[in-house]
C-alpha cells in the first residue's frame, strides 16, 4: 500500500507529491490511499480562525470526492493536535502495510517537528518517506545574495527572483492519471460533512481557477487594486492558504492571458510577495516565535484596553478603519489597501504592539497565512524585513479620501454613516457622529502623529 498524506494541499492538479505517489504506485502495481488528519485543537494554539477550519473542511470533503474519479480512496483522522499525529500513523502503516508514504514540505517549525516524528516512526517501520517542495513560484531559498545570505529589500529579491523563475518555467503538472489498482481494504475513518454556505468563496479547484480566469479577463489589477469598494484584486487569497490553487497555477494563467508580459506584471509582483515572506520564515525561524525582524527594534509598545477593542469592533470613530474592521468581522477578509491601514492604525498611530494586530487577524482571516501575515504586520509596524520606515503614518482621512472616494465603501460597512455626503462620510463632526450614533475619535491624529514620530525617534 502507498499513502499520501494530504496537508495545505487541497487539489489535484499542479500536485508534485500526488503525482508522484500515483506514478509510484502504478509503477509498482499498488493501490494508493489518501490521508486527511484533522486537529481543531492544533488550529486554536496556532490562533487561526473558525472559519478557516471549516473551509478547510469543506475542501477536504470535496477532494475526497475528486480523489475517487482516480481510484484512489480516502481515510479521515480527527485528532486534537500535532502531538496525537505520530500515534496515527504507527497503526495505519501496520494495519494497511503501508510501504511508501508521500506528503508535501512545510517550513515552519512545529509542522517541522510533526514531519520529523513522523518521519522517525516510518523509520522505525521500514517505510519510505518521499516528500516534495510546497506550492510557491520558486523552492525554498532558491534566491540568495552574491555572499549567499537572504535578500533583506523586496526589489533586488523579486529581480533575482524573475530571472531564476523565467529561466526555468516550465508550468504547472497536470492532474495525475487513474490509480490501475484501486484500494480494498476497508479501515475506520472519521465522518466529515462541510456546512459551508458561504457564497464569497465557492468551494472547489474548479471554483478558484474559474475565479483566476473571470479577475485576468475583467479586471484592470493596476489600476483598481487599491480601491477596496472596487472588485479590483483576485480575492484568490484563501485558496493559496490551503493549497486549492497554486501559485505557479495563477503565473500560467496569466501568461495565457498577457503573454510574457505577465512575469513583470504587477499582480505577479504580489505573488512573489508570498514567496519572500515565507523565504523570511525559512531563513529566519524565529520569526515564527513572533521576535521581531530588526534587530533593536521598538519591543516596548503601549497597551490600552478601550483603544484595542475600539479597534478590534470598529468603532475607532475612523470611517475607512471601522469600515475594514467591520469587513473582516463580517467577511473573514479584507481589502490589501485597508489591511495596510489598519496595521498602521494599531502600530504607528495607537502605538499598540504588532503581534496584537497578527493574532487578531490569524483569528479572524480565511485566508491567514502565517508567514504574509506576520510579513504584512511587521512591515507595518516599522519593526520588519523591508519594512516601511516608521516616519510613513498613514493618515486615514486622506487615505479614505484618495481610495474611497464617493465613501462607497465606507456605506457598506458602516452604514450609520450611509446618508453623509460624499465629503462628508470620511470626517463626520460632531453633530452628525450624534445624530446617527457613530463615535468619536479614540485619537486625535496630528497629536498621534506627533507622539509616533517622537516616540519612535527615542528609541522606543
Amino acid at each position: 500500500m502507498h499513502l499520501i498524506w494530504f496537508r495545505q494541499d487541497l487539489r489535484v492538479s499542479d500536485h508534485s507529491a500526488l503525482s508522484q505517489a500515483v506514478t509510484a504506485a502504478n509503477d509498482a502495481n499498488q493501490p494508493l490511499m489518501a490521508l486527511f488528519i484533522i486537529t481543531p485543537e492544533q488550529h486554536k494554539k496556532h490562533n487561526e480562525s473558525v472559519v478557516k477550519l471549516d473551509f478547510i473542511i469543506a475542501h477536504v470533503v470535496d477532494l475526497i470526492g475528486r480523489l475517487q474519479h482516480l481510484n484512489i480512496s480516502s481515510l479521515v483522522k480527527i485528532v486534537p493536535d500535532y502531538a496525537a499525529i505520530p500515534e496515527v500513523f504507527e497503526s495505519l502503516i501496520k494495519d494497511l502495510s503501508v510501504k511508501h508514504i508521500f506528503w508535501t514540505k512545510d517550513y515552519l517549525i512545529n509542522e517541522q517537528k510533526r514531519d520529523f516524528a513522523v518521519e522517525q516512526i516510518c523509520h522505525l517501520q521500514q517505510v519510505s518517506v518521499h516528500t516534495s517542495e510546497p506550492h510557491y513560484l520558486l523552492p525554498p531559498q532558491s534566491i540568495s545574495k552574491q555572499d549567499g545570505g537572504m535578500y533583506h529589500v523586496f526589489t533586488p529579491y523579486k529581480n533575482n527572483f524573475l530571472k531564476v523563475l523565467q529561466a526555468n518555467y516550465a508550468g504547472p503538472l497536470k492532474a495525475p492519471e487513474k490509480i490501475n489498482k484501486p484500494a480494498t481494504v476497508s479501515t475506520e475513518t472519521e465522518p466529515l460533512k462541510s456546512t459551508w454556505q458561504n457564497t464569497l468563496w465557492p468551494v472547489g479547484e474548479q471554483a478558484a481557477h474559474q475565479r483566476i480566469k473571470s479577475f485576468l479577463i475583467n479586471s484592470d489589477y493596476d489600476k483598481y487594486r487599491d480601491y477596496p469598494a472596487i472588485e479590483g484584486s483576485s480575492r484568490l487569497s484563501p485558496y493559496l492558504a490551503i493549497g486549492v490553487i497554486t501559485a505557479r497555477q495563477c503565473l500560467a494563467h496569466a501568461l495565457k492571458v498577457q503573454g510574457e508580459s505577465a512575469f513583470t506584471s504587477t499582480w505577479v509582483s504580489e505573488l512573489i510577495w508570498r514567496d519572500f515572506y515565507h523565504d523570511l520564515i525559512c531563513w529566519y525561524p524565529r520569526l515564527v516565535k513572533h521576535q521581531t525582524f530588526k534587530a533593536g527594534a521598538v519591543d516596548d509598545w503601549y497597551y490600552n484596553p478601550k483603544i484595542y477593542s475600539a479597534w478590534q469592533t470598529g468603532q475607532t470613530g475612523f470611517p475607512i478603519i471601522d469600515a475594514g474592521m467591520r469587513q473582516l468581522q463580517q467577511q473573514h477578509w479584507m481589502h490589501n489597501r485597508v489591511r495596510m491601514l489598519t496595521a498602521s492604525f494599531l502600530t504607528k498611530l495607537c502605538l499598540h504592539d504588532w503581534r496584537l494586530g497578527e493574532r487578531h487577524f490569524m483569528e479572524q482571516l480565511l485566508d491567514a497565512d502565517f508567514a504574509s501575515n506576520n510579513g504584512g504586520w511587521q512591515w507595518s509596524s516599522a519593526t520588519g524585513c523591508d519594512a516601511a520606515p516608521y516616519f510613513r503614518i498613514f493618515n486615514p482621512t486622506t487615505q479614505s479620501q484618495k481610495f474611497d472616494k464617493n465613501g462607497d465603501y465606507i456605506r457598506q460597512f458602516v452604514p450609520e454613516l450611509k446618508d453623509l455626503s460624499a465629503k462628508e462620510i470620511h470626517c463626520p463632526n460632531l453633530a452628525q457622529r450624534k445624530a446617527c450614533g457613530y463615535p468619536e475619535p479614540i485619537i486625535e491624529y496630528k497629536q498621534a502623529r506627533e507622539n509616533a514620530l517622537n516616540w519612535f525617534k527615542s528609541g522606543h
